[in-house]
């Protein structure tokens, strides 16, 4: 594969990071120009069909959880505000319930869905953009190794530090998590 460097405008790095050895600047540029561009085998119909999948399959839940609270009589531990919402209102009360469920779901499978959309982003954009990066490994590898590592919040934290603070100028560095 050719060899490829893309100039961006010289920005100056802060006064706070230090300089990379001329070893780490070499070998972060090398794997930065001649690395081959990894595209995952994700797409946007297999985000769609998993998508759905979720959405049908805790519907289905929903329904078989809400049975069993009914039939278990749980709800008669509730408040009593909420069993009378449940008897004037049950398919509000059901969509309530649907929604809660989801938001639960989406919360435990966030650090999956970020990994998700980052690799749609590795898939779908192009080599010229993601040849801009100038760090080993790429921002988006940093970001999928920081989320795995660290988790949701932290992650994020350390991403956005990574792609908004220290990608700046025309240095390559090499900057693990």
């Amino acid at each position: 594969m050719a060899s490829v460097k893309f100039h961006k405008l010289i920005r100056h790095p802060s006064a706070i990071e230090e300089m990379p050895s001329q070893f780490e600047q070499e070998n972060a540029e090398s794997y930065c120009c001649n690395r081959e561009i990894f595209r995952p085998d994700t797409d946007i119909k297999k985000v769609g069909k998993y998508v759905v999948i979720t959405f049908v399959l805790s519907f289905v839940f929903t329904t078989i959880l809400n049975a069993i609270f009914s039939g278990l009589d749980i709800f008669s531990y509730f408040p009593l505000e909420v069993r009378k919402f449940k008897s004037d209102n049950p398919r509000c009360y059901f969509l309530i319930f649907y929604l809660c469920l989801n938001v639960m779901i989406f919360v435990l499978y966030l650090r999956k869905i970020l990994i998700g959309i980052v690799r749609l982003y590795q898939h779908y954009a192009s080599e010229e953009v993601r040849r801009r990066c100038l760090f080993k490994p790429t921002c988006s590898e940093y970001t999928i190794l920081v989320l795995q590592k660290y988790g949701v919040i932290i992650g994020l934290y350390k991403a956005y530090i990574r792609i908004f603070k220290k990608c700046k100028g025309n240095i390559y560095r090499i900057d693990y998590p």
